[in-house]
């Protein structure tokens, strides 16, 4: 493989960084949110908005004024927000809309941006230089895979294309992302987790730097049988995660860098790429990056990584 591996360092996008041509309100009542209200009535199991998270009330209550997030004893958090869904680790956590869903968002410097989950027939992204500024960089396509050939493209279907990342992006401490997935009027369209911040690669002397050959992925599946006490059960579907372990070699001069890189992201779930090649995109991944770094001679060192997919 000729590309190098690389993780990116995400920035923490709050709700304060979406800006306007954002289209999920802060309470989407279109998906049934219900926006908390100081000093209600509420029955157990009743669900409300309140910041940027779905609270869920513990116990019945009337005339509480504390808010869900200090009040513990009677309210939990659920989820985030539909509009603040995609911000969150889980890519299955997604925002939802009919026909159309975009996000305009202020995360300052970057150099990467990378997304999960996406539903839908086409895609865009732009990053303008600031706020209504120019635009420094633009992508845009269908959410489809191409077919490898004539026969796949009138017999098979083609395959939904559900992870996206984008580099190459200039300089720009005030940047300003906008991010639209669209279909066709009436359809669902999703984006289950959006990631920006900065790529590290772990770059070699030319003789090393990517993934070594041997690299594998591995589907985990989290769908369960729930037995019941006569012997019957029933299948509670869940998504699945894709773990990634492969082998890096780099320079020996490189390798305490490697492992500052390590040390920034061990508590994060980030996006990992083993390869930027698109043959080798099923080595790519969203998750938590641990690591081991081996000495192997005076001029080159091994790194094993093992990544813990999210879903």
């Amino acid at each position: 493989m000729t590309a190098s591996a690389r993780v990116m360092v995400p920035v923490e996008i709050t709700a304060s960084m979406l800006k306007a041509g954002t289209t999920i309100p802060e309470t989407d009542v279109a998906m049934g949110e219900v926006a908390w209200v100081s000093g209600g009535t509420y029955e157990a199991a009743n669900q409300r908005t309140y910041g940027d998270s779905v609270w869920g009330c513990k116990l019945a209550h009337t005339g509480r004024t504390e808010k869900p997030d200090v009040d513990s004893v009677y309210w939990y958090r659920v989820r985030p927000t539909n509009r603040m869904a995609p911000f969150d680790d889980y890519t299955n956590t997604k925002a939802l809309a009919t026909g159309s869903i975009t996000y305009v968002f202020q995360p300052g410097f970057l150099n990467g941006l990378a997304v999960y989950g996406m539903e839908g027939a086409t895609y865009s992204a732009t990053v303008k230089d600031s706020p209504g500024g120019a635009v420094v960089r633009s992508w845009s396509g269908d959410l489809y895979s191409q077919a490898s050939g004539f026969y796949e493209l009138l017999f098979s279907p083609l395959v939904p294309t559900v992870q996206m990342s984008f580099d190459d992006i200039p300089l720009a401490p005030d940047a300003e992302v906008t991010i639209t997935v669209s279909s066709d009027p009436g359809k669902r369209v999703a984006i289950g987790t959006i990631k920006v911040g900065d790529w590290r690669q772990f770059i070699g002397d030319g003789t090393g730097g990517g993934a070594e050959y041997g690299a594998e992925s591995d589907r985990k599946s989290y769908t369960f049988r729930k037995y019941n006490l006569d012997g019957t059960y029933e299948i509670v579907k869940r998504t699945s995660s894709r773990n990634v372990n492969c082998s890096v070699v780099i320079d020996a001069d490189q390798a305490m860098y490697a492992d500052a890189i390590l040390g920034e992201i061990m508590e994060v779930a980030v996006p990992f790429e083993a390869s930027g090649l698109p043959r080798y995109g099923y080595l790519n991944t969203l998750g938590f990056v641990s690591g081991s770094i081996r000495a192997d001679s005076a001029g080159t060192t091994s790194i094993n990584l093992k990544i813990e997919g999210n879903i």
